[in-house]
């Protein structure tokens, strides 16, 4: 039994080819021209459009099955977001680590390490929390080191306040 694509697409070839040119620099592109593909009888099954949008067969269903049971609004949702392990900080870390981050309490990664564990987030050693900075694009503010010439009193203070772990 073959489907009536024509039919079943809703949107017309001049809404899908603008949305088709919206999406041109997007992963979102090849869905749409799927389906305009399809509406304006260029591929006549899903197998030739698989071959013309370089997709697999399997992949196209999936597209048109969305596309049918959620509209042109499903097929086209980016859930880009959703991919990979979930941030392990939560808001309230996070206020308490950038206060701290502010403050200047924080100048080594293992003081972060410590701060988080407070809150009931345990990483496994510093590595994960350079890491975590890195995706945040948080810099350890750590100052200007002291001369080993300076006075006794300032390379005491610097010691104390930098490597306080």
């Amino acid at each position: 039994m073959r489907l009536e694509y024509k039919k079943l697409i809703k949107e017309s070839e001049a809404e899908l080819l603008k949305l088709e040119k919206h999406h041109r620099y997007s992963h979102l592109m090849q869905r749409v021209k799927m389906l305009r593909l399809l509406k304006t009888g260029e591929c006549q099954s899903l197998n030739q459009v698989a071959k013309a949008v370089d997709y697999s067969l399997r992949q196209c269903q999936r597209w048109f099955d969305r596309y049918r049971s959620g509209g042109l609004s499903s097929l086209l949702e980016n859930r880009i977001a959703e991919r990979g392990q979930r941030e392990w900080v939560n808001d309230k870390a996070w206020q308490a680590l950038n206060a701290a981050l502010e403050k200047g309490e924080i100048a080594t990664y293992k003081q972060a390490q410590s701060l988080l564990a407070e809150h009931g987030i345990h990483y496994k050693d510093e590595t994960g929390i350079l890491r975590l900075f890195r995706r945040h694009q948080i810099k350890l503010k750590t100052g200007r080191p002291v001369h080993e010439k300076a006075d006794k009193e300032v390379q005491e203070h610097f010691k104390k306040t930098l490597l306080n772990t």
